[in-house]
């Protein structure tokens, strides 16, 4: 009979290190697992700035959270400015890969 499942701490660290195991050696069971992982994942991912009000409120502000800091460090960066468009002209399109 086996033993039962480690409760706790233990069985944190019980299952970290079959997982640190698993990618060392990897094969079947590595990829088995990280498919299984990847199945039962039920969270809603947002692909465009709009998908992000669909989330539910902690989730949603800890994205918006994390948008302000890109920006931040954009800012910091010296990576854009603001500038007032010349006549004619239209800006260039571009997303956020979120």
């Amino acid at each position: 009979m086996d033993a039962p499942p480690p409760v706790g701490e233990s069985a944190t660290t019980a299952i970290t290190n079959h997982m640190v195991c698993l990618a060392r050696e990897g094969g079947a069971e590595h990829i088995c697992f990280l498919l299984v992982l990847r199945e039962t994942e039920t969270q809603f991912l947002p692909k465009t700035f709009k998908d992000v009000a669909k989330l539910q409120a902690d989730s949603k502000k800890r994205w918006l959270e994390s948008c302000l800091k890109e920006l931040k460090l954009l800012k910091d960066r010296d990576v854009y400015e603001i500038v007032d468009f010349p006549k004619g002209r239209k800006a260039v399109k571009n997303y956020w890969v979120l």
